[in-house]
């Protein structure tokens, strides 16, 4: 009797199904069962838009008054105590980390010194002022119109005529503009120092009067 061979079927679905080595080695391979995956670093986080806006203002407040956190923290709502030195201390380590200090800081400081410069810009505006300039060359009151940016900055009043031409003007008091100018330039210091420099002291011993008898 001849033997008939039967088809491979398990030979076949052996060879259509990876085995598990093989689908080991196909799929992707991950973080070992187990393990952490590796975190991501955290990035700062930003302050609330309320807490950023007191941020500000108590960087304001800091640089306002004489560099006194506390005092600053207290300016902008918190209480005064511990929890205004605990607020400052978290506000100005913010605020020097991020940089925001030094540039309030300057920036502040630019603006005090353009206020200076504009400050004494009028005072000699008034120290200096020609009254010739007032006047055209008939003698005549010049239209304020007509007049120059230092001449109208020492007008301290005007009086017009019904037809709208200057009638009377008062300039700002010069001697006072004067002595503005010269406290500032430190002129009155000078000459004190000067003048004490220049005092001679004399004092003369005499012996005291006999008793007679």
């Amino acid at each position: 009797m001849a033997h008939v061979p039967q088809p491979a079927v398990a030979s076949r679905a052996s060879e259509s199904e990876p085995s598990d080595q093989s689908a080991r080695r196909s799929a992707p391979q991950g973080a070992p069962d187990g393990a952490q995956k590796p975190r991501r670093p955290r990035q700062p986080q930003r302050p609330s838009r309320g807490r950023a806006q007191k941020r500000t203002e108590f960087c304001e407040a800091y640089l306002a008054n004489g560099h006194k956190a506390a005092a600053a923290a207290v300016a902008v709502g918190y209480g005064k105590g511990r929890s205004a030195r605990s607020a400052a201390h978290r506000f100005l380590a913010e605020l020097t980390a991020s940089g925001e200090l030094a540039t309030a800081a300057r920036q502040r400081g630019e603006a005090a010194a353009l206020e200076t410069v504009r400050t004494l810009r009028e005072v000699a505006r008034v120290a200096y002022a020609d009254i010739g300039r007032l006047f055209d060359a008939e003698g005549r009151l010049i239209p304020v119109a007509d007049l120059d940016e230092d001449i109208r900055a020492a007008i301290a009043s005007i009086e017009l005529w019904p037809d709208g031409t200057p009638k009377r003007v008062k300039l700002w008091p010069k001697i006072e503009a004067l002595e503005m100018a010269m406290r500032h330039a430190g002129l009155f210091e000078r000459d004190n120092r000067q003048s004490q420099q220049n005092m001679i002291l004399q004092v003369e011993l005499v012996d005291p009067p006999k008793r007679e008898g």
